[in-house]
């Protein structure tokens, strides 16, 4: 047996690659355009606005109505749960100029449909609806993709487990292995430090 020893940053990086490889591998290739980098990218490619915040301008968090001389925080007002309110972000690098969402939905639009055919080039299936895909079961997935799907399912389930509000109710409360050529799915442990 192997360990490996991790931050929960790097940890959470291998558990978003293992989803990544094993859908692509059934085909739902629309998980590309919300990779980090083409998601960070099109939110900058379409803000309303370019350079330093100023008051007024709308961000992520809400309209901007005050920024610190130093930039060590700034106040946007915004609605966020029970209605209207100000609040003060100190991770002033994470404020980020609001996005056109039409430019940005349509573009993921655009891609989607792209994606689509080029996997349906490869599956020699044109008649596959945009958003479909093969199950993880089918015949012509390679099983690296459910190796990769069992490995993300036990560290899912692993920080569903470490939540002290979790939910019953959701599908890392369990783990279904879909790797069968053998019991090595049964030797994948996680162990999250407390």
């Amino acid at each position: 047996m192997n360990t490996l020893h991790l931050t929960d940053e790097q940890l959470w990086l291998i558990e978003r690659a293992l989803d990544f490889y094993s859908r692509v591998g059934i085909g739902q290739f629309n998980v590309i355009k919300d990779h980090p980098t083409f998601e960070a990218h099109l939110h900058k490619e379409f803000a309303l606005k370019q350079g330093p915040l100023e008051v007024g301008d709308k961000t992520v968090r809400g309209e901007v109505v005050e920024i610190d001389k130093k930039g060590k925080w700034v106040k946007t007002k915004g609605s966020w749960g029970d209605g209207e309110e100000i609040k003060k972000w100190t991770d002033v690098e994470n404020v980020h100029h609001s996005t056109d969402y039409e430019k940005y939905h349509s573009t993921r639009d655009n891609v989607d449909e792209i994606l689509s055919h080029a996997r349906n080039f490869l599956i020699n299936d044109t008649f596959m609806p945009r958003h479909g895909s093969w199950g993880i079961h089918h015949p012509s997935v390679d099983d690296t993709c459910r190796m990769a799907f069992d490995i993300h399912q036990v560290i899912r389930h692993e920080r569903w487990k470490a939540d002290t509000n979790r939910n019953e109710h959701v599908v890392s409360s369990h783990i279904h292995f879909t790797h069968r050529k053998d019991n090595s799915s049964n030797e994948i442990k996680c162990e999250l430090k407390k």
